[in-house]
């Protein structure tokens, strides 16, 4: 099962969709405060762009700490105990897949697109308008997102 992009995400990021190096970079842009305020959204597929199966590009190396990130929501959402050794392991093996290229069941899967939709709409609640620049954006994303993360 591949990444998703929201179509109206990559709309809204279309003054700066020329600065980004792979159209996943919007998706992870989106995904990062998704999984920050735990923020998930169920999306039709006809309001969805497909985008890759595995960790492209840079993300590739890190494609195991984005899904340690995942995971880590996830397991919070789902109020997994952690020393309950069967039930996190019953969670987990639901959620990964080493046979992937991605790392994720299809169902992992699923619910990673479900906290990068949600995540735009985070997004969209912090900016009062799409991104006109990188160099403007990027530094208010960060502050917006340890705000986020202290709060």
């Amino acid at each position: 099962m591949p990444f998703f992009l929201r179509n109206d995400a990559r709309n809204w990021f279309r003054s700066v969709e020329d600065d980004f190096d792979l159209a996943f970079d919007m998706y992870y842009l989106c995904l990062i405060p998704g999984l920050s305020q735990g923020e998930k959204r169920s999306l039709p597929n006809d309001r969805t762009s497909e985008l890759v199966s595995n960790f492209p590009g840079a993300y590739q190396s890190r494609g195991r700490l984005i899904v340690g990130l995942f995971l880590s929501r996830e397991l919070e959402e789902l109020a997994v105990d952690f020393n309950n050794r069967e039930e996190l392991h019953k969670q987990v093996s639901g959620l990964v897949d080493s046979l992937s290229p991605s790392r994720l069941s299809a169902e992992g899967m699923n619910r990673m697109n479900q906290y990068s939709f949600g995540g735009y709409e985070v997004l969209t609640e912090w900016f009062d308008e799409r991104p006109r620049s990188l160099e403007g954006f990027l530094p208010h994303y960060y502050r917006k997102l340890n705000r986020s993360e202290n709060s």
